[in-house]
């Protein structure tokens, strides 16, 4: 696991981690038609069926996406300064505008460090550029694009449809926040693969050399592969423009760094990795989903700690324990299916099948 290095411009750079090793670890449509407009019987049990068959389909998940989510406990955890000033940005973009309002310099250069815009509007992180010697004047900041407007329109359109497509596909409107986590979760493990090719180019001194738009949130949106920052980031993406308060963990230096999700339900806070849960030989996925700092503290101990972006949090009170553990018996267990009239997680450990009973 190395830690890498992304230079937003040779005087600002964004830190990222990766990890070194994965460890172990539609309802068809009924057709039908009445060609016999007499028999009034036969044609009225038939709309019937109908109805009683649309009213057991969820509805499509009303979904739409928001252009600047952020997790709450990270809006804590700084000045409100940095995340309004983030959001000017955001709506500049949408607007393809060229300057948005900023509280400051400080906040005007944390917006293009490289972490916000990777989190949380990834297609802008390596479509932009950015002048911090003068880019910042009385309140005003100067957004600077690296490819044409239009371009960067359309694949922020087509990026949108996509994290549209995914949620509409994996998600109902009814889920519960426990059940959002479960849905993309699977999602992510059955679909995404880690890229060594990236990992071998997790150096600063690498980095440089590897075409902007190749590696990122973005990237590994487009092509479902990346490092274990990529993934993270994705699937916190994912999870807030649900509604779940998701933010990326880090943990360990150096050559052992590595990131993962830390998730907030009804209060409570637990950790997923979806890069550790990757579907390959060997790994039982739910091993990584829904644990405590207990069952995460052997591998990184007293080095975890939630991502920073360019400069220290202002606020160092804000609550990031994990310690609930209803979910442990899912360890060593491999996910099957979910029952969410029921309420039941039906999963198997070493091939024999096991329920857990849910409430969120």
């Amino acid at each position: 696991m190395k830690k890498r290095t992304i230079f937003a411009t040779a005087l600002c750079c964004a830190f990222l981690t990766a990890c070194t090793s994965i460890a172990p670890g539609e309802q068809a449509n009924l057709d039908e038609s009445v060609d016999d407009l007499a028999v009034i019987e036969e044609s009225t049990a038939a709309n019937a069926a109908t109805e009683a068959s649309t009213e057991e389909t969820p509805e499509e998940y009303n979904f739409t996406f928001n252009p600047h989510v952020y997790p709450k406990k990270l809006y804590d955890a700084y000045s409100p300064d940095e995340w309004e000033t983030f959001t000017n940005l955001c709506n500049a973009l949408e607007a393809g505008e060229d300057t948005f309002k900023a509280a400051s310099r400080e906040t005007y250069e944390w917006c293009f460090s490289g972490g916000p815009l990777d989190e949380y509007f990834p297609v802008a992180r390596f479509a932009l550029g950015v002048d911090f010697l003068d880019g910042y004047s009385d309140g005003v900041g100067k957004i600077i694009y690296d490819i044409p407007k239009e371009e960067f329109k359309q694949k922020q359109e087509e990026f949108e449809k996509l994290v549209a497509d995914i949620i509409k596909e994996n998600v109902r409107e009814d889920y519960t926040d426990f059940e959002k986590c479960v849905a993309l979760y699977e999602y992510m493990v059955k679909n995404y693969t880690y890229d060594w090719d990236e990992y071998s180019n997790n150096q600063s001194g690498k980095i440089n050399d590897v075409p902007k738009g190749t590696y990122g949130t973005y990237r590994t949106f487009m092509d479902k592969k990346g490092i274990c920052d990529d993934l993270s980031s994705v699937y916190n993406f994912l999870l807030l423009q649900c509604g779940v308060e998701a933010v990326k963990y880090e943990g360990g230096t150096g050559d052992n760094g590595h990131a993962w999700t830390y998730v907030t339900i009804d209060g409570v806070g637990y950790f997923i990795d979806p890069t550790w849960g990757l579907s390959i030989e060997g790994v039982h996925d739910l091993d990584y989903f829904m644990m405590t700092e207990a069952e995460r503290e052997p591998d990184f101990g007293d080095t975890m700690r939630p991502v920073m972006f360019y400069y220290e949090h202002k606020n160092t009170d804000v609550d990031f324990s994990a310690n609930d553990e209803r979910y442990a018996e899912l360890r060593g267990g491999d996910f099957v299916s979910m029952d969410t009239e029921n309420k039941i997680l039906h999963y198997t450990v070493d091939g024999e099948p096991r329920e857990l009973h849910y409430e969120q």
